[in-house]
């Protein structure tokens, strides 16, 4: 059964926190966070702990753990802030998920379609398919990130996010695990505060169904624009073709080329900036006076 959101949860500042994550905004991230947690909002914290490691840098999952600490959950959404993004594991999981919803649009005609019926399988027999990964022979390295794949996995709530831990799994297995690497953080001064009212939110949902409306274009498909072309930029992005091969599935179940796509985006991201400035401005104003309210945590940054 899917849980919904209570009607008391602050969505757009959990909204805000994995946009400033993916955009590897630490001052915004670590804000973020005081807000949630002052919202009596860390056990979600914890757990969506789980889901951004596998959907933003799935390797990151060989160092993420669940303490029921403050300081500790911090530091980790700290540390996948500054990660160069890995979003095989979200591409993976979101096509084998669609699969599993009797969707075979899903399929390139290629050798890689299995895993996507591996995955699809998984997400249906989930006790088989961690069975199955304690089976394999593996490296201490693939066996600690299958682990925390796993914990990861009944940490999350819905099935797609589940899906991304279990991908991850199969990644760690299957292929060789890329060396997690760090980049530059992003400047508060620039962060874009509009992109945590998104979908996700009744607002963002809003503004983004009378932006289309403005340009005469379909608002659910517009839903799915905000998000490939705005909500999931990254500061850096390592080579994902799963991810890709998402976004191209994606747009051709839209029926839009990927260019055609992304133009209709431009010329609906600045009403959309519009539309949601009184928004923006009052979210940058309550995030940035946790500083004042709530001394910043001290993380220990990697070093590049």
């Amino acid at each position: 059964m899917i849980r919904k959101a209570s009607p008391e949860t602050d969505q757009i500042s959990r909204s805000l926190l994995q946009k400033a994550v993916r955009r590897g905004n630490l001052e915004v991230t670590k804000l973020s966070i005081n807000n949630i947690i002052r919202n009596n909002d860390f056990d979600w914290l914890r757990k969506r702990l789980a889901v951004v490691t596998f959907e933003e840098c799935w390797t990151y999952g060989l160092e993420v753990s669940y303490e029921k600490n403050e300081e500790i959950v911090t530091e980790h959404y700290i540390k996948i802030a500054r990660t160069v993004k890995n979003k095989n594991a979200a591409g993976l999981g979101s096509l084998a998920y669609a699969l599993s919803r009797g969707d075979l649009s899903v399929f390139f005609g290629d050798q890689e379609d299995k895993a996507i019926k591996i995955i699809a399988e998984a997400i249906k027999r989930p006790n088989d398919f961690w069975e199955w990964t304690r089976k394999q022979k593996l490296s201490e390295l693939q066996r600690l990130l299958v682990e925390k794949a796993d914990k990861g996995f009944r940490k999350a709530g819905w099935p797609w996010d589940r899906a991304f831990a279990q991908a991850a799994a199969y990644l760690a297995i299957s292929t060789q695990i890329p060396e997690i690497q760090y980049t530059q953080a992003s400047s508060t001064e620039d962060f874009p505060f509009w992109v945590g009212i998104d979908k996700h939110t009744q607002e963002g949902k809003k503004a983004i169904r009378e932006a289309a409306k403005r340009i005469g274009f379909n608002a659910n498909k517009a839903l799915w624009l905000a998000f490939y072309f705005e909500s999931v930029k990254c500061n850096a992005l390592y080579y994902s073709p799963w991810w890709e091969k998402e976004i191209a599935w994606r747009m051709k179940k839209i029926g839009l080329a990927i260019t055609e796509a992304n133009a209709i985006w431009e010329k609906m991201r600045p009403i959309l900036i519009e539309l949601l400035t009184k928004e923006a401005i009052n979210l940058k104003e309550k995030i940035l006076n946790l500083s004042s309210i709530k001394p910043q945590i001290n993380i220990q940054m990697p070093l590049l």
